[in-house]
């Protein structure tokens, strides 16, 4: 079939025309955070190095149309200190989530590598959001007989699982986590699920899940902002597979005073009945700009058999 002088002449303006209408239908952001700072670890050496966490991340989306839309996300942590990838050689080269799904009214579904239902959320429930190794309560002690995925990767994320956020309905939403795979000499399948309420003042968390290895957490939050103030506390209960017992109980506050948030934090653990560790912090956060902000940690750690601990640390924290 011949086509038209005019029609070969329309033809390539259509077809850019269209392929500019497709990329502006979907769409891939570059963010992450940079940290490092120089602390002093309870082994009392001086460090320099990170004090909360640095990552790189690629979000994507695409425009399905009816509501729906494709997503993707790669999400890499790493050290600013020596250039090199966060737990290099021990954990998964793109450590913190490789995921791709849908989302709509329905709300997003996603497959892949993730952080399960409770510790996606958890976050909020802590005074440093669970970031600084110098003075989070809740880097100490949550989770303490507890990995999302012991089999996969550890820690509070889970592989080869699918991952299910709810639409928000009267300030509700539910989450959950499962993983369909069973590993080799494992008792049964990693699961979690959260109810969470936020009607953008008071957050509260409910949440329980089990891994593979038959160890199982439940976690109740609840945080409140009082104008400048906001009040946090957690209450976290993980049991092993042999069947010790942590109860965990963190509290947490921050103040906002201008371009400064002071902070403060107190957590103890007790482990079948004995008390294996508590945590006193207090913090400052001046953010020099909406991007970068420096910051100073202090904490006493007391522990059952090394007594008690002085650590802090002074860092400066880039977003982008």
């Amino acid at each position: 079939m011949k086509l038209s002088t005019n029609l070969r002449h329309l033809l390539p303006t259509a077809l850019v025309l269209a392929s500019g209408a497709a990329i502006a239908q979907s769409g891939v952001t570059i963010s992450g955070s940079l940290d490092v700072g120089v602390f002093r670890d309870k082994a009392s050496m001086t460090n320099l190095g990170t004090i909360k966490r640095s990552h790189l991340q690629f979000d994507g989306t695409e425009d399905l149309g009816g509501g729906l839309t494709a997503t993707f996300k790669l999400r890499q942590r790493l050290d600013v200190d020596t250039g090199a990838l966060e737990g290099a050689g021990t954990k998964p080269a793109w450590h913190g989530e490789t995921t791709v799904g849908l989302k709509g009214g329905f709300g997003a579904l996603r497959l892949g590598r993730a952080v399960d239902a409770i510790q996606s959320n958890d976050w909020a429930f802590d005074a440093w959001d669970n970031f600084s190794r110098i003075a989070s309560p809740a880097w100490d002690l949550w989770h303490w007989n507890y990995s999302a995925d012991p089999a996969g990767g550890g820690s509070g994320r889970v592989a080869n699982a699918v991952f299910y956020d709810s639409a928000k309905f009267a300030n509700f939403s539910a989450h959950l986590s499962y993983s369909p795979e069973k590993p080799a000499d494992a008792v049964g399948t990693t699961r979690a699920g959260a109810l969470v309420y936020n009607d953008g003042r008071t957050r509260a968390m409910l949440g329980a899940g089990k891994n593979s290895a038959g160890a199982k957490e439940t976690s109740l939050g609840l945080r409140s902002r009082f104008a400048d103030l906001t009040l946090m506390g957690m209450y976290n209960v993980s049991e092993s597979a042999a069947g010790s017992e942590a109860k965990v109980t963190t509290l947490g506050a921050t103040y906002a005073l201008g371009a400064t948030t002071l902070k403060a934090g107190w957590g103890s653990a007790d482990v079948d009945g004995v008390k294996k560790q508590r945590v006193v912090s207090v913090g400052a956060n001046y953010a020099l700009s909406k991007r970068t902000s420096v910051y100073v940690d202090v904490a006493s750690k007391r522990y059952i058999t090394d007594g008690t601990k002085q650590v802090y640390g002074v860092g400066l924290t880039h977003n982008f």
